[in-house]
């Protein structure tokens, strides 16, 4: 394959990349600041103007496969509409030199989409959250993401921790539940400060401690400190990150499983975070490849306005079946990994199809003379 043809296509095909995915923001920002224009009229326009510099930063991202997709198709189309790919076709060229400029530069913009969400949405989306409820008083569900976990369970003992330390190991009013197989409470402890002390030992402070028996006789115990282990707890056991999965770094989602999964929550939104970090900008990758397949068929004519019509199709299409994806994991009905990859893997599975079928290859299997 020639360089300069190869390096003119990958050109075109990222500056479409690129101008897609800045009017698409656009649109998107436009249309989500009409919808809450009530919300932002009693606020400093340089407050709103943060706020929408970092979901400019979120937005880019989400909205990154869509241009992917699209320019991939627009691509095809222009040089088919230019009659530049019939005159590649005269000179030999194959299929391949099309396609191989536009994968390899997908590609290339996936794996800087991974490292921008990592780098930078991780942040800018954390931003947004924190500003539409503490600065716009706009919670939607901000409380079940950042605030602070209660309930825990490591074993046969149920926590509730109903306060907060900054100190590491160090938890405030404190209450431990002790069950027995049979789910009946044995013990309960109550205390005003639970601190670490070294393996699964623990010094409490202000504790007032009961015990149950099964004909529902209890007694009653105060102590100004006691020493207590609780089996498969360590100083990190209760050291759960508030917010989002999806704007973690893949270090903190990591640590937040194995702490999540010690401690009886749940971690599949955890796993699906992770997957998709890497699934979803590659997504981007098969979306462009069933575009380009889509818009070489033999049969169909360079029209921009088809090009752009079938990516909107196949866009819609795939974001569907993400929330579907999403959906069941979370209903625990589909593993995380599925969810991710599969949107991936069938768009380039089809794609496959597609050229297969336009060479030939597949009808070829089929004919009489191939039977004999």
């Amino acid at each position: 394959m020639s360089r300069t043809l190869f390096i003119y296509i990958a050109r075109l095909y990222l500056l479409l990349t690129l101008t897609i995915l800045g009017a698409l923001t656009l649109v998107y920002l436009v249309v989500d600041f009409g919808d809450r224009l009530g919300t932002y009229l009693d606020h400093p326009l340089s407050q709103v103007a943060r706020l929408y510099g970092f979901k400019f930063l979120r937005e880019v991202y989400q909205l990154a496969p869509a241009a992917l997709l699209l320019a991939g198709g627009m691509t095809v189309s222009i040089l088919r509409r230019r009659s530049e790919w019939i005159a590649m076709q005269a000179a030999g060229a194959s299929r391949w030199v099309m396609v191989l400029p536009i994968a390899v530069s997908a590609g290339a913009f996936a794996l800087g989409l991974m490292v921008y969400d990592e780098r930078v949405v991780t942040h800018a989306g954390t931003r947004v959250d924190q500003m539409m409820a503490n600065e716009f008083n706009r919670w939607g569900d901000y409380r079940f993401f950042y605030f602070p976990k209660q309930w825990f369970r490591v074993g046969q003992n149920m926590f509730q921790v109903r306060g907060q330390s900054d100190e590491p190991g160090t938890l405030k009013t404190v209450s431990i539940f002790t069950m027995s197989p049979t789910f009946h409470l044995d013990a309960r402890i109550d205390a005003d400060e639970m601190v670490h002390v070294e393996g699964s030992t623990w010094r409490l402070s202000t504790v007032v401690s009961r015990q149950f028996s099964q004909t529902g006789d209890s007694t009653h115990q105060v102590d100004a400190q006691r020493l207590v282990s609780f089996e498969g707890t360590d100083s990190d056991t209760f050291r759960v990150r508030v917010g989002r999965p999806e704007l973690m770094r893949v270090r903190d989602i990591l640590d937040q499983q194995e702490t999540r999964a010690k401690i009886g929550l749940p971690t599949q939104r955890f796993w699906l975070a992770l997957h998709n970090r890497f699934a979803y900008p590659m997504t981007g990758l098969g979306a462009a490849m069933l575009a380009v397949a889509l818009a070489l068929r033999p049969t169909r004519r360079g029209h921009l306005t088809l090009a752009i019509v079938e990516g909107l199709l196949v866009a819609v299409m795939l974001f569907a079946l993400m929330l579907v994806g999403k959906s069941l994991v979370l209903s625990e009905r589909l593993p995380p990994f599925a969810a991710a990859w599969a949107p991936m893997i069938g768009l380039l599975g089809l794609s496959a199809v597609m050229w297969s079928l336009a060479e030939g290859r597949l009808s070829r299997r089929y004919t009489p003379s191939a039977r004999r």
